[in-house]
């Protein structure tokens, strides 16, 4: 629907992402830790997403680290009042736990993924058979503010309005879609 994406579509990614708190969860806040493979590179990260202040396009702040040897002061562990100096992936799953904050869910899956110049515009194809609609288009924009969260917000309407792409349009987030399979029984082969 969107052929000349295509070409931007430069970098195939393995990646599998477990999520943490569901009390977070249940209060729209992601809390998860990734491992992504690319160019025969293995990186591990944590994020935070606060709750989404969108509507028809997800806006939400977000905080993403990388884990290696040297992960320390994370801003994320201290949002969630932890401790900030820990040095691997094992350490940071134990001071979650110890927050109260356990794994309760966790998919995989492969995805390809570029930048769009023109539009100023991340793409990502997602492939997760564990979804409601296993094959994702993602497009996304990054903005400094919520002021210019709202320009970014209006381009992406524009852009789904221009390539009549509203019929298809999915505001589900793929961990909402994933704990509305495993946690509310909705079915995955729709």
């Amino acid at each position: 629907m969107v052929p000349f994406l295509k070409k931007s579509l430069k970098q195939k990614v393995l990646w599998e992402t477990v999520h943490y708190g569901q009390q977070l969860f249940k209060k729209d806040i992601i809390l998860r830790l990734s491992c992504s493979k690319f160019n025969k590179k293995k990186v591990n990260s944590i994020t935070y997403k606060e709750a989404d202040l969108g509507e028809k396009i997800n806006i939400r702040r977000e905080y993403s680290e990388a884990i290696t040897a040297d992960f320390t002061e994370s801003k994320i562990m201290n949002l969630l009042g932890g401790k900030k100096n820990l040095e691997n992936r094992s350490q940071i799953i134990k001071e979650l736990e110890n927050l109260g904050h356990r794994e309760f869910m966790s998919f995989k899956g492969e995805s390809q993924v570029g930048r769009y110049n023109p539009l100023n515009i991340e793409i990502k194809i997602m492939y997760c058979s564990q979804l409601k609609y296993p094959l994702l288009l993602e497009l996304e924009k990054s903005a400094v503010d919520i002021k210019d969260a709202e320009l970014k917000r209006r381009e992406l309407l524009e852009l789904i309005a221009k390539y009549d792409l509203k019929q298809k349009l999915i505001t589900k987030e793929p961990p909402t879609l994933l704990f509305e399979s495993e946690f509310l029984g909705e079915s995955s082969n729709e």
